[in-house]
């Protein structure tokens, strides 16, 4: 009886330091993903940017009212152009969300410098509350 009460001790106290540190890798994994996919959309999104400028239109996506979700990732980007949607610049076929399924917020504009020139700027950030990357964001400079 003793050495049962003595394995059911050993066993509590490793449950009580493993499940928090289980928790803090699953959180910190799930950020590592978030801003992977952060990075990912803006990549595609300056790759789109890069073509459109090859072919002698140059532009970014254009951005949502608030969040990249799926009425506006199915929406054509420039009907004018092409009827080409977020969605299709992925290999996925859907503009990556954060691990809670969330659409991440994206904007872009123009900076225009002293001396004349333009910068184009792109951003994407997680906006979900109770996401482990809340507030994290990328920005990128053409």
């Amino acid at each position: 009886m003793a050495e049962l009460v003595i394995v059911l001790a050993i066993m509590g106290i490793l449950a009580v330091t493993v499940i928090p540190m289980y928790h803090k890798l699953q959180m910190r994994t799930m950020k590592n993903r978030n801003n992977a996919n952060m990075q990912i959309i803006q990549e595609a999104f300056v790759n789109y940017y890069y073509y459109t400028y090859a072919v002698g239109t140059p532009h970014y996506p254009p951005p949502p009212d608030s969040l990249m979700e799926d009425d506006w990732a199915n929406s054509p980007m420039d009907s004018t152009l092409s009827l080409q949607t977020p969605n299709e610049l992925f290999g996925t076929g859907s503009v990556p969300k954060n691990s809670n399924n969330i659409p991440f917020k994206y904007s872009n504009w123009i900076e225009t410098t002293i001396d004349g020139r333009q910068h184009r700027k792109i951003l994407i950030k997680d906006v979900d509350e109770h996401s482990p990357s809340y507030g994290d964001s990328l920005v990128f400079t053409i």
